[in-house]
């Protein structure tokens, strides 16, 4: 197949940037929101976004075998960008908008329900679907790892913009970082820049694959059976879930971390600023060098070795900045090199399944990857939670006990390391790249023949 243009490429890239905007928002902010501004306590908080994840999860599975079944004039995937973009756009607006005048628990009940119109129901039906477009662009598997690259690079550009920028728009629109009203109109802009670039997305990319054929409806076992019999897809889904653990805790931690430890809420930006600026280094120079001269396995294996150093070298430094800014540097590397890989070998492993069974999953097996993902968070929040209300933290203090702040130096640098050395051993069992290309070469000709 022909290589895609640079539009669309950067189209679709620009659906991750889109996505990113709000994903990062919640993931850095949120907790900190609710607790700081809205004036809900920390264990309430952190209960809702853990069980809201339970549900969030179910309902990516349910969004997968939805995209398997979709048909459309626009293809499977590209009509939930054009028409969920709007929703979502609006219900991140109202998490942020939490009304003063409401009794605790009715912002609870507030910041519940809006919490999961976001992330349960319309981030998960406009980004499941996203996650398998790059399925359905092309076939070539060098070609998909980068447009992964490139769709990363995109997603880490929104991060940087959020990290540095949002709290800085928060006090210029309403004069401090817990102005009610200046995060309610950040999130207006965030929302309608979202919405804006999902369209993009949406009219300048195009289905090709799968597209020639007659639909064929795919009896609910054996798409059941292409995934969980799948080996190679299983050891990536349970990687997804277990290395999702450490990002999703020093995410919830850290702006906690910068205003307790580091003594300045900003510092936030700037030193997941330093991780996201050498992902998109990593993306650019030194992935797609590696991704020319090693198989997929050995550089995510480099990259998880990486990222678990660095996580180890901050606890020893846990009060520098400038040794965090370094370490971070060095984290954000890791990420350039094992997030895209991961994706790609995804990817692969579908491809595995059709050639194998004769089931193009893409649709169920990336939603399973992103509910795996949604559960990780929800059990990293849980987590965070344990180990924060283990050290005595809370919130109200200016000065937190020597217990809270060993237990926000924990979550921060060397439990995070844990997880993703578990992580390099459950990538020890990966075979597929060995076999790959005969799959692939394989699998060309059947489509070709169709």
């Amino acid at each position: 197949m022909d290589k895609l243009s640079i539009r669309e490429k950067v189209s679709y890239s620009l659906g991750d940037f889109a996505s990113c905007l709000i994903w990062q928002s919640i993931s850095i902010y949120l907790l900190y929101f609710c607790t700081n501004v809205a004036g809900v306590d920390t264990a309430s908080a952190v209960a809702i976004i853990s069980v809201s994840k339970i549900f969030d999860g179910i309902s990516d599975i349910v969004m997968g075998f939805l995209v398997d079944r979709t048909r459309s004039k626009f293809g499977k995937v590209r009509p939930y960008l054009l028409y969920m973009s709007a929703p979502l756009a609006i219900a991140t607006i109202l998490l942020f908008s939490v009304p003063a005048a409401l009794s605790v628990h009715a912002k609870l009940i507030w910041i519940f329900v809006c919490y999961n119109l976001v992330t349960t129901v319309f981030y998960t039906a406009m980004n499941v679907p996203y996650c398998s477009l790059h399925c359905f662009l092309t076939d070539d598997s060098k070609e998909r790892s980068r447009l992964s690259i490139m769709r990363l690079i995109f997603a880490f550009v929104a991060q940087i913009l959020i990290n540095g920028g949002l709290l800085t728009l928060v006090k210029w629109l309403g004069g401090s970082v817990t102005s009610k009203g200046g995060w309610t109109w950040t999130m207006v802009l965030v929302g309608a820049a979202a919405f804006g670039l999902a369209q993009v997305c949406f009219w300048n990319t195009k289905e090709r694959i799968g597209q020639r054929e007659k639909p064929a409806k795919v009896p609910l076992k054996d798409t059941l059976h292409s995934v969980f019999f799948n080996p190679f897809l299983i050891i990536l889904l349970s990687v997804t879930l277990i290395s999702m653990l450490p990002g999703a805790i020093t995410s919830g931690v850290s702006a906690y971390y910068a205003q307790y430890i580091l003594g300045k809420v900003e510092a936030v930006g700037w030193i997941t600023n330093a991780s996201t600026a050498a992902q998109v280094l990593s993306l650019l120079f030194l992935t797609p060098f590696l991704l020319e001269r090693f198989p997929k396995k050995q550089i995510y294996l480099t990259g998880l070795t990486l990222a678990c150093l660095s996580f180890v070298g901050c606890s020893l430094v846990p009060r520098s900045l400038t040794a965090l800014l370094i370490l971070n540097f060095f984290k954000g590397i890791a990420f350039g090199i094992t997030f895209p890989m991961l994706t790609a070998m995804i990817a692969d492993a579908i491809d595995y399944s059709e050639w194998k069974w004769g089931v193009n999953s893409a649709g169920f097996s990336n939603a399973m990857n992103q509910a795996l993902v949604k559960f990780g968070i929800g059990i990293a929040t849980a987590l965070l939670g344990v180990i924060l209300r283990a050290g005595g933290f809370d919130h109200a203090l200016a000065v937190q006990s020597e217990a809270a702040e060993r237990a926000l130096i924990a979550a921060y640098t060397y439990i995070p390391a844990i997880f993703y050395l578990l992580s390099m051993v459950m990538m020890l069992f990966y075979r597929l790249d060995k076999i790959y290309p005969q799959v692939a070469a394989e699998l060309k000709k059947r489509r070709e023949g169709r």
